[in-house]
């Protein structure tokens, strides 16, 4: 609509100057003078199209301003000449509501039609009524044209802004989805490589260092073939958790046990590989647990075992299975030689970190107590609600 409006004002002004300049040529009236004019005129009006770019990309309304005053002098010159081009200033008005502020744009237009009146009146008419009221209506039609246009105009420069401003949001908002995307990717790699930390912690960590101790024992043992067979099978169970944590699959010790199994289990290989007396007590109704809960458990207790195997010179271990009413609880406790909880080993230990954190990413918590020569207790706890059972 505005361009056709837009095109409709030159074709207009283009058309009335050829008017003009025809009937000045045909009245015989300073015709050389009105049409060199003319010429003139259209070529300066051309030049509007020059100076518009101008002020777009200098964002100055000066450019624009200057070229309507020029075309409004030349207008004059032709009113002068003839009155076949009065009625050249019905496209002045669109222009001056176009280019000037509303203020300036009336008076503009008041001073134009008056300019036109006296110049139908100077030339002399039959109907000086009709001379008068002419320019007097067109300027009204044209103020009111003019008034539209402007109207039209603001509103396509506020959807516009309203577009560019949706479309820098929505770029912000992809971007910003982008970023959140690929802190999420981090995030989840850094958890990814912390569980698989825990889990060689736990397993193929531990199952080593049974290894190294077994084979030191061999190397004292009068009978070698009971510890290589011990050792054969801590191998094997060794490369078994290694397929299992490459694979993120269940651990191999809860594929056909229960929780409280794969525990026993691991206190009757305790007391294999190092003599220890290991006792496990279920407290409350063995209910199935989701299946991370069981494995969060079971690392635990791996872990604090190989804690007992390797630091505490303890003579008997327990471990105590508790099913609460909204929380499982696992106790292991030992009558080794203990250490400081606020100590070196507390704050280097890994198994302890790893322990901690993999308790933490459900909302479980662990509690450490010890005391040098005075033995360790662990326990470790896990919220269970009724959609967890």
């Amino acid at each position: 609509m505005l361009r056709i409006m837009q095109l409709g004002a030159h074709a207009l002004f283009v058309l009335l100057l050829a008017v003009g300049a025809a009937r000045s040529a045909a009245d015989g009236e300073h015709r050389p003078g009105a049409l060199l004019l003319a010429g003139v005129v259209l070529v300066w009006y051309l030049l509007g199209m020059w100076f518009a770019r101008r002020s777009a990309a200098t964002g100055n309304d000066w450019y624009g301003r200057v070229w309507l005053g020029v075309l409004v002098l030349g207008w004059l010159g032709l009113a002068a000449l003839s009155v076949n081009f009065v009625w050249l200033a019905f496209p002045l008005f669109f222009l001056c509501f176009h280019l000037l502020s509303t203020r300036s744009a009336l008076a503009s237009t008041v001073a134009i039609t008056a300019v036109a009146v006296g110049a139908v009146l100077w030339h002399g008419t039959d109907n000086t009524l009709a001379s008068i009221l002419g320019p007097i209506f067109g300027a009204a039609a044209a103020s009111g044209m003019a008034v539209v246009y402007q109207q039209l105009l603001r509103d396509a420069q506020q959807r516009r802004r309203l577009f560019d401003e949706l479309t820098r949001s929505h770029n912000e908002l992809l971007s910003a989805q982008d970023e959140l995307a690929s802190l999420q990717r981090e995030a989840g790699a850094a958890g990814e490589r912390a569980r698989l930390a825990r889990d060689i912690h736990d397993t193929l960590a531990q199952g080593f260092s049974s290894i190294v101790l077994l084979a030191r024992a061999g190397q004292r043992s009068d009978e070698p073939t009971a510890i290589l067979d011990q050792i054969a099978e801590t191998a094997q169970d060794n490369l078994t958790e290694a397929r299992r944590v490459v694979g993120a699959l269940t651990p191999s010790a809860l594929e056909d046990a229960s929780l409280a199994s794969a525990l026993r289990r691991l206190l009757v290989q305790l007391r294999e590989h190092t003599g220890i007396a290991g006792e496990l007590v279920v407290d409350g109704e063995d209910v199935a647990l989701p299946m991370d809960y069981d494995v969060a458990l079971l690392r635990v207790a791996q872990s604090a075992l190989a804690n007992v195997r390797l630091h505490s010179a303890a003579r008997q271990v327990r471990l105590t299975l508790s099913y609460g009413i909204d929380e499982v609880r696992l106790d292991v406790v030992d009558d080794g030689v203990g250490f400081d909880p606020d100590g070196e080993f507390a704050s280097t230990s890994f198994g302890l970190r790893a322990m901690r954190d993999r308790l933490d990413s459900f909302g479980g918590a662990l509690v450490v107590e010890s005391a040098p020569g005075d033995g360790t207790a662990l326990a470790a706890t896990l919220p269970v609600g009724q959609e967890q059972r």
